[in-house]
């Protein structure tokens, strides 16, 4: 069976802004609350997933990741309201392109 499938992709400036496996970090950074278990559970080594947030928070207008350091009370991450608003508008895209591609393969004959 031939299907077709889509991800997104969003750029600022030419960059890549935002992509299937960012905003699964910032996924499970919301559920963790902690940058090193977003990145244990996503199976990618922590300086990767560090690198994915800087080049978020540089590339956007506004912080989307906020990290504290560790400390007594250990460190942290929080995704800021810009970075929620941001997650819900790509999930609005996505869910639009879900059923745009779901569309294409009920119509394919190929």
């Amino acid at each position: 069976m031939i299907e077709v499938e889509a991800q997104i992709y969003i750029k600022r400036d030419g960059i890549v802004f935002l992509n299937p496996q960012k905003v699964a970090l910032l996924d499970e950074i919301v559920r963790s609350g902690s940058l090193s278990a977003a990145a244990k559970s996503l199976k990618i080594s922590y300086q990767h997933a560090w690198t994915m947030i800087k080049e978020m928070n540089r590339t956007a207008p506004e912080l989307l990741v906020v990290k504290q350091r560790g400390g007594v009370n250990g460190g942290g991450a929080e995704i800021s309201e810009y970075g929620k608003n941001i997650m819900k508008e790509y999930q609005m895209i996505n869910d639009t392109l879900r059923k745009m591609v779901g569309q294409i393969n009920v119509e394919i004959n190929l």
